[in-house]
């Protein structure tokens, strides 16, 4: 008991990290300083994990945290912390150019005595109790991944515009994973997986391999930017999934996930891609090998649906699963648009759309939408769902909370059994209302959430008034018998 009374708690561990971190920060910007922090925060999680089976990561010799530390006084520190980081990425496919941004040895952290202090100030830090992993490991190892996250978040927060790049909040990322429902032996893809917290967060709700700790499910994904590749690779290392493919290119240009020469194809395809993806060039896209434009071309510059029609190409012929975040201008916008959507609900693909309250996402205070796409839909029927007042309120964020998660999840298993429509926040629309809508998939058109006009008794207010009129003579009356008494 006494032992359980002196763990560190997630408080203590979170704000030891940030603390560290910022000891640490100097003059970095906000971005050289995310990659240093997390990077070297993974080199303390493998050193702390080694001989335990988070993914069979191998650890060379003089390359550890432990020896680092016993050789902070080295006069090349900085080398010497960068020469085990490329040894333990050589030595590890999975983690092959991990620490490729980030160089302990640069300039950037001062002249080499300056440089090396604030190395050995961030090397004690880590070697405080409440940064312990190996504790962790023994008796709670999610501490660890709630960790990681936590420092996702707070990086996210304090980035400005360009805080949600590559980041889902946690809170849509449990709603994600409940609403997809992923089961043992299942295949997951994200095409744009950021720093790979969604993708995290399903495997969380998977069983682990027997004999394993890690889930019984395989993670693949695809994502253009470098830093994000290093992050997401991380992420799972250190949530314990050791089963993962995930590569650094473009989707939407260049898909690397292929068998065969063909897009693969997976049970669960989940994604939160770029809101304003700007980079969509149509006559490229005229040319895909893969025919994934077929029901239609989005727009140049404007390219959402590219990421949605990937999606669906990649999905299990039978019964894969799409969910993606967008913005609401997908769900209205007219031209080659409205010619997607109307493919999509003829074809009987789309199952719900879900509102999402505002100010949920880093970076933007617009609301975004859920899209659950199943090809093995059981109804024709599609499923609005308008959860824009589901939130607590924030300073700077919105949250959603888990009663607030629970009654989307709720309103949409009873769309699956049958039911789904509750008074102003959900509906379970025909095919033909949305046809008579001509596509439109605005949720207001299907949930009206306005509060009823209460209707006016006009008669109420004619006796009120009399009443008033009956008063204002009697106080005159009052008033001209005082005025009298006063000879006025």
């Amino acid at each position: 008991m006494n032992a359980e009374l002196n763990r560190p708690t997630q408080e203590d561990v979170n704000t030891a990290l940030w603390s560290a971190g910022e000891s640490f920060r100097g003059s970095l910007g906000s971005h050289e300083h995310k990659k240093y922090l997390l990077s070297f925060f993974f080199f303390k999680f493998l050193g702390d994990a080694s001989g335990s089976q988070f993914g069979g990561i191998i650890i060379p010799d003089k390359c550890s945290f432990d020896f680092i530390r016993q050789h902070k006084n080295h006069a090349e520190l900085g080398n010497l912390i960068n020469k085990a980081l490329e040894k333990i990425a050589e030595e590890n496919v999975l983690l092959k150019e991990i620490f490729a941004g980030v160089d302990f040895n640069s300039d950037k952290l001062g002249p080499q005595k300056e440089r090396n202090r604030r190395l050995r100030k961030l090397i004690a830090d880590f070697s405080k109790k409440q940064l312990d992993f190996r504790s962790f490991l023994a008796f709670d190892k999610k501490i660890i991944s709630r960790a990681f996250t936590y420092l996702l978040e707070r990086f996210a927060a304090n980035a400005g515009k360009k805080g949600g790049d590559g980041y889902t909040p946690g809170e849509v990322s449990i709603l994600m994973a409940r609403l997809m429902k992923p089961q043992a032996g299942d295949s997951i893809c994200d095409p744009a997986f950021g720093s790979g917290s969604l993708l995290a967060k399903l495997a969380e709700r998977i069983p682990l391999r027997q004999g394993s700790i890690s889930p019984d499910c395989t993670i693949y994904g695809q994502e253009i930017d470098k830093n994000n590749w290093d992050i997401a690779r991380m992420n799972m290392v250190i949530n314990g999934i050791t089963s993962f493919t995930l590569e650094k290119a473009d989707t939407i240009r260049k898909p690397a996930l292929l068998e065969n020469g063909e897009l693969m194809k997976f049970n669960i395809v989940v994604s939160n891609p770029p809101f304003s993806y700007e980079d969509f060039n149509a006559k490229e896209a005229a040319k895909d090998p893969y025919h994934r434009f077929r029901r239609g071309m989005p727009p140049q510059a404007k390219g959402n649906y590219a990421f949605i029609l990937h999606a669906l190409e990649t999905a299990a012929p039978e019964n894969g699963k799409v969910g993606i975040v967008v913005p609401h201008g997908v769900l209205f916008r007219l031209g080659t648009e409205k010619q997607i959507r109307e493919s999509l609900v003829l074809d009987n693909l789309l199952e719900a759309v879900i509102g999402l309250p505002a100010n949920l996402f880093f970076g933007t205070g617009i609301s975004a939408a859920v899209l659950i796409f199943n090809k093995g839909k059981q109804t024709s029927d599609i499923l609005f769902i308008d959860a824009g007042k589901e939130v607590e309120n924030g300073k700077k964020q919105n949250k959603m909370r888990q009663p607030h998660i629970d009654r989307i999840v709720d309103t949409y298993e009873s769309f699956l059994a049958g039911g789904g429509s509750l008074e102003k926040y959900s509906h379970r629309a025909t095919a033909s209302e949305i046809e008579q809508n001509e596509f439109n998939l605005s949720i207001s058109r299907y949930v009206n959430t306005a509060e009823k006009k209460k209707k006016t008794d006009i008669y109420a207010i004619q006796r009120r008034m009399e009443e008033l009129e009956k008063e204002l003579n009697r106080a005159k009356a009052e008033m001209n018998r005082y005025l009298k008494e006063l000879d006025y």
